[in-house]
């Protein structure tokens, strides 16, 4: 079942074996050098193919294993047979020499995937193939390590065959067991995966019965020699690194008794020793991470050579664990043997020290077991995982009271709290010793509550804290404890374990460890039943792989749902108030505030009792991470609770008089000022805003104090303190200073209103003008509209900054622009328009008026032109967001506070198809200019309505004019090149389109443009995608109401410096001129030519619109989409072209328009009118001599390029060609006047192409006058002088 399922996974089997791998082994010698050219451009075409198909598999290279054997043999045959032949034949050797590393190199590519052991036993090894094998090693190039590697790998396996090497041995001079040694030697020292394939297969070779004694003492002696130069420092990093890894193997795969009696073993252990300490970390050297680990191997294999090879039989062995193995027990009805295995599982638990071995242990041991324990703290993961592994094997040898002894060794090492390193290693290493049974359960009284501390383990170092390591280590070490116990052994611990497992899988910050803590606690589930573990279904449900993967998800929704089983809702409140709340990341101490609020509702009496009071004192702490998390936590809880809700408890007055009290506690204390001060300002705007939320009894002079703070905070340059505020200022406005049916005191509203109004309009400060135009959006109607005169004066205070042009001390302020949008929208849906309002009417309050309308409107569209820039890029992109936002939203409201007639809002859709009244419905609304208005309807293709009248009370705030115009700007924002303002005005069109309470009116040819947009259909489209948007824009460009506007958008994605906005917009626009090019459609390719005029003349100078517009232009020229006007004789489109980039090129400075401008001229030349032919060339001589050498070469390039490719500009042949060599030979760069006389060529060129220059175009400018420097100081000197000094 198994085989078929893998067989049907590996798709590539059959491409594989039928088409790539007979391409690589073809072993014919090719007849000529293009064949052979031929051949090997094949094979390494299919070789690439290989590789991609398996590195595919890295991640299951299981997958593979139906097809191995296959391709390993067809590869390794083929390899074989060329070798064989290279081997025996002297001739066409380098011929086959391509074929065979194709073949080898294909076969390091499935062992890079599947691994070098599984691949090496599916090599041929025949003996015949020895020496074959061998002698390719010295005629593969050393650069092909690929097939090196492969050679080498072929040597291990070939190293095995169960002959005696000498009886296969045909060489003269060297024996061929000399020859593999040494080669397998010489390979010790590569660099790359060869020296560990060398040393496996060498160690192979050294371990053979008939070599033991002849070849491995004269091995050792040489790695003696390697390590005592290393010691010296005469060694390569790498040859020491082979050397060791190949001793590694030997003590793997080797004789014990052989070893233990080899002369000079302790020698060779004492030099190991000593260069283990030299490759140690110390005094900031970070040392040599792969030879510690390689040392590491090597010391514990020696450990276990020096040890009986037999498991230890005091180890605690739970029983059969196996789920087959016990149902197929009941199937049979052997109830006594499971009986045998539940009680072997309860007893097993003390060593069975009658049956126990008691041996001498060696002191190799003894060394060999204090190098792997001090290598348990270094600083490298994989050394610390290779020494837990060492321990455990090493460990499974030893008696009884050795083992204790290594685990008080391994214990000992977190007694540092500081050495995250030794917690990881023993964490590591005490769940080795689990897993194998070597932890007795009489020891697990010690080693649970290291583990718990280690699943807490955080310890804070500058900016960020070291400890994830240690965590996920600890995880690990509990998934091992529930799979080494019986879950009556691990009953009394698992209290501790099961919460903090828990609070790890809910509020651990890396998602490594929520996701660890979640494994640990599913296996303890599963392997110790429901009974240990209370309610582990349920949280497992809730609490998996994917919820815990997102921070927010688990801190809030998963931890209230497990705080709601009762044994785990005090630990989970109790680590956040007490622990994550004071945690050293900022998120971390918001979300557990957030999560403690949610979990108010649980149990409001721990929270009032106990948590408030608790974290009260704590708010005003000298270290910064306590008194904002306490802040924080404060806050969130008492906005769940409520003030009402703690009067009905004891401690009510003191702690309602300590929250009142503790943003001045906090402000005396100058906790605002030096490191964390603005977290906290953050901090305390929330806080304000949950206490005014939960309406906590304040008196006057502490409101007034809070406003103050509020102010204050609004005024930081800061912008997340200054929505904090905007928010706090929000409910504080509402909760407090309560007005009268006259509406707010006049020293009321001096304090708050005419100070924010004052301040927007006269601070130089951008600061303060941000924070006061974001609070005005945030204030009640009771403050906002009192009066007419003061909504006038806030409207047009935020109309003023939301302005393009408004400066802030001088220069432009973006973030002020954008907020005052923002306040706009913001003050409209508080205030109401006409009789609409959010708010309760307990006061008198003016609304939002035609006129206010008309001004809010006016000023979101001039703002949505808003295309300033900084340093900082397009900020003016913040303001169309801004902008988009809020037209959207203002539609919406003066739909529903119009009262529109039932035939407006039947007739919202205006068709396509003009229609046409009735004769009788014609003559029921005549009037004198009736014929009139029948045929404005007809040309425009809206409907006709006639007289109808009105009620006297319907005000309609939501104008035909208004919903044009609103569409428009989402068009035109639309079909710009900015991937986020793309995405906005897609979801805001989409939304007015398609909404159906209320349903926008007025809109021009709905049907129409909810077609070409595609938004009937129910695929979401994704409008930041420049592939997706661009196609269906201009499929709405042929809807004339939105014509300009998208054009007018498109122009700057076209001719923008974004690749993949301007390859993508230029491609639909491209599409869409092709097609009304095949369709001949020159009237509206016409009507895009005069558009693209229009938006020359509104935009004249400004590099903003006409660079990407000369751009367009230019490509549309280019590509011949312009040809038809260019060729028409009636046409005037050359000649206006020609005027407005002459007009362009005046007085300009900017280099890439210049040179767009010669583009677009070059490409008129292709114009049947001879009169803008002759101008465009006289413009084009006044280029070449601009004062630009830049702009002068490029202009020569473009006429050099025009000329050659269409001669027929010139009648006079033999004059282009002297001018074009004028063109090229010249070097343009050069002076225009003397010495180099630029001009002079360029005079030339021009009498050369029939130019007529004026004087002053020949002679150029005059130069200016020397302006004599006037000596400031002379009069003064002259004072001097004359006074007799």
């Amino acid at each position: 079942m198994s085989a078929v399922s893998e067989s049907s996974f590996f798709l590539e089997a059959d491409e594989v074996l039928q088409d790539l791998i007979p391409k690589l082994s073809s072993s014919s010698s090719p007849s000529s050098v293009d064949q052979q050219e031929q051949q090997k451009q094949q094979q390494q075409e299919a070789l690439n193919r290989l590789e991609s198909i398996f590195d595919k598999y890295l991640e299951c290279p299981s997958l593979l294993d139906s097809k191995l054997e296959s391709i390993v043999s067809t590869l390794s045959k083929a390899a074989s047979s060329i070798a064989h032949e290279i081997y025996n034949s002297n001739s066409d050797s380098c011929q086959l020499l391509p074929s065979l590393i194709s073949n080898l190199s294909a076969i390091y590519f499935i062992a890079k995937v599947r691994g070098s052991k599984q691949i090496q036993k599916f090599l041929t090894h025949n003996a015949s193939d020895v020496e074959p094998i061998l002698q390719m090693l010295s005629f593969v190039p050393t650069s092909e390590w690929k097939a090196m590697y492969a050679l080498l790998l072929w040597i291990g396996m070939l190293s095995l065959v169960p002959f005696d090497l000498n009886t296969i041995d045909s060489t003269q001079d060297i024996s061929l067991i000399t020859k593999m040694i040494s080669t397998c030697q010489e390979h010790l020292s590569d660099t790359g995966p060869s020296r560990s394939i060398a040393a496996t297969s060498l160690a192979k070779l050294l371990s053979r019965p008939d070599l033991e004694s002849r070849e491995l003492l004269s091995f050792l002696q040489f790695a003696q020699e390697i390590m005592m130069k290393y010691l010296k420092g005469e060694c390569l990093i790498f040859q020491i690194m082979g050397v060791v890894q190949t001793l590694a193997a030997i003590f793997k795969s080797g004789k014990r008794e052989f070893l233990l009696q080899v002369e000079g073993m302790n020698v060779l252990w004492e030099q190991a020793i000593r260069v283990a300490n030299m490759a140690a970390p110390k005094d900031g050297n970070a040392g040599v991470l792969l030879l510690r680990k390689l040392l590491v191997k090597f010391f514990a294999r020696v450990g276990c050579c020096y040890l009986p090879p037999k498991v230890a039989e005091w180890r605690y062995q739970r029983g059969r664990r196996s789920l087959l193995a016990n149902l197929k027990e009941e199937e049979t009805g052997n109830n006594d043997a499971v009986s045998g295995n539940a009680a072997q599982s309860s007893t097993s638990a003390t060593p069975t020290t009658n049956k126990e071995l008691v041996f001498h242990v060696p002191d190799q041991v003894e060394d060999s077991m204090a190098q792997l324990i001090s290598s348990l703290d270094d600083p490298a993961t994989t050394v610390r995982w290779s020494c837990a592994k060492g321990i455990g094997r090493v460990t499974e040898r030893l008696p009884a009271i050795c083992a204790d002894d290594v685990l008080d060794a391994i214990l000992e090492l977190c007694l540092d709290f500081e050495n995250d390193n030794a917690w990881h290693g023993a964490c590591l290493a005490i769940a080795e010793l689990a897993r194998r049974g070597l932890l007795l359960p009489d020891r697990l009284h010690q080693v649970v509550p290291i583990v718990v501390k280690a699943i807490q383990y955080d310890v804070p170092r500058g900016q960020h804290s070291v400890g994830a390591h240690v965590r996920d280590a600890a995880c690990y070490t509990c998934w091992a404890f529930a799979r080494a116990y019986a879950p009556d052994i691990l009953k009394p611990f698992v209290p501790d374990l099961s919460k903090a497992i828990v609070l790890a899988s809910l509020f651990d910050r890396e998602i490594n460890c929520r996701r660890a803590a979640s494994a640990a606690f599913q296996e303890s589930v599963g392997r110790q039943g429901a009974d240990n573990f209370k309610h582990g279904i349920a949280i497992l449900t809730a609490a998996d792989y994917f919820t815990l993967g997102n921070r927010v998800e688990a801190f809030t929704n998963v931890a209230f749902f497990v705080a709601s089983f009762e044994e785990y809702r005090q630990p989970i409140i109790e680590c956040l108030y007490e622990d994550k709340l004071f945690h050293w990341d900022e998120e971390i101490r918001r979300l557990s505030a957030v999560s403690l609020g949610k979990l108010t509702a649980l149990d409001p009496d721990m929270f009032v009792m106990k948590v408030l009071p608790y974290l009260l004192q704590y708010c005003t702490h000298e270290n910064i991470f306590v008194r904002h998390g306490a802040l924080l936590g404060v806050a969130e809880i008492l906005v769940e609770i409520g003030s009402e809700k703690i009067q009905e408890y004891s401690n009510a007055t003191g702690l309602l008089a300590s929250i009142s009290d503790l943003v001045n506690r906090i402000e005396k204390a100058r906790l605002y000022r030096g490191r964390g001060g603005e977290i906290m300002r953050a901090a305390v705007s929330r806080f304000i805003e949950c206490m005014a939320l939960s309406k906590v009894p304040l008196t006057v002079k502490q409101q007034v104090a809070i406003l103050d703070s509020v102010d204050s905070n609004s005024r930081h340059p800061k912008e997340e303190i200054q929505e904090a505020a905007a928010k706090a200022l929000f409910a504080v406005t509402r909760s407090y200073f309560p007005v009268g049916e006259e509406g707010p005191s006049e020293r009321l509203q001096k304090r708050i209103v005419d100070t924010y109004i004052q301040a927007v309009n006269m601070d130089e400060n951008p600061a303060v003008t941000r924070g006061y135009t974001l609070a005005l959006g945030h204030l009640p109607s009771k403050l906002l509209a009192p009066s007419r005169t003061v909504l006038d004066s806030i409207l047009n205070c935020l109309c003023k900054a939301s302005n393009p042009t408004n400066l802030i001390g001088g220069q432009g302020d973006a973030e002020t622009r954008r907020n005052a949008i923002g306040s706009l929208i913001m003050v409209c849906e508080t205030v109401g328009i006409g009789r609409s309002t959010t708010e309760t009417d307990e006061y008198p309050s003016q609304a939002i008026t035609k006129d206010h309308l008309e001004k809010v409107f006016g000023a979101l569209l001039l703002a949505s032109e808003d295309y300033n820039t900084d340093r900082r890029g397009d900020v003016g992109s913040w303001s169309r967001i801004a902008v988009l936002n809020a037209l959207e939203k203002l539609a919406y409201l003066s739909i529903r506070s119009s009262n529109l007639p039932q035939s407006y809002q039947d007739t919202s859709d205006i068709p396509s198809v003009p229609r046409v009244p009735s004769l009788r419905a014609r003559c029921e609304t005549l009037e004198s200019n009736a014929s009139e208005k029948v045929h404005d309807c007809i040309s425009q293709s809206k409907p006709f309505r006639g007289n109808e009248k009105l009620d006297e009370d319907a005000i309609i705030y939501f104008t035909s004019e208004m919903c044009s115009k609103t569409i428009r700007v989402m068009l035109k924002q639309l079909s710009e090149k900015l991937d986020n303002i793309r995405n906005v005005a897609g979801g805001c069109l989409e939304r007015l389109l398609l909404q159906e309470n209320p349903r926008v009116p007025f809109v021009y040819s709905r049907p129409s443009l909810v077609e070409a947009l595609k938004l009937n259909e129910k695929v979401q489209v994704n409008w930041s995608n420049p592939e997706d948007t661009f196609p269906l824009v201009l499929r709405a460009i042929n809807i004339d109401e939105y014509f300009e506007s998208i054009l007018s958008g498109l122009v700057i994605s076209v001719g923008g410096l974004t690749e993949s906005v301007t390859r993508h917009s230029s491609k639909a626009l491209f599409d869409y001129m092709r097609a009304l090019k095949a369709m001949k459609q020159t009237g509206r390719i016409s009507k895009i030519s005069h558009a693209m005029f229009r938006l020359f003349d509104r935009h004249s100078k400004d590099g903003r619109v006409i660079l990407p517009l000369l751009v367009t232009v230019e490509k549309l020229l280019s590509h011949g989409f312009f040809d038809d006007l260019l060729t028409k004789k009636d046409s005037d489109f050359s000649k206006e072209l020609a005027k407005r980039i002459r007009k362009e090129a005046t007085k300009i400075s900017d280099i890439k328009r210049l040179m767009s401008i010669v583009q677009v001229a070059i490409n008129i030349f292709h114009s049947v009118d001879e009169e803008v032919k002759s101008t465009n060339l006289l413009f084009l001589m006044r280029i070449l001599a601009h004062r630009f050498p830049r702009v002068r070469r490029y202009t020569a390039e473009q006429l050099y390029i025009k000329l050659i490719e269409d001669s027929s500009i010139i009648s006079d042949s033999e004059d282009v060609d002297k001018a074009m060599d004028i063109l090229s030979n010249t070097n343009w760069d050069r002076d225009l006047g003397p010495p180099s006389n630029i001009r002079q060529s360029r005079n030339e060129v021009a009498k050369l192409l029939g130019v007529t220059l004026s004087e002053k175009d020949i002679v150029g400018p005059k130069p200016k006058a020397a302006v004599k420097k006037v000596d400031e100081f002379a009069s003064y000197a002259s004072l001097v002088g004359s006074a007799g000094f």
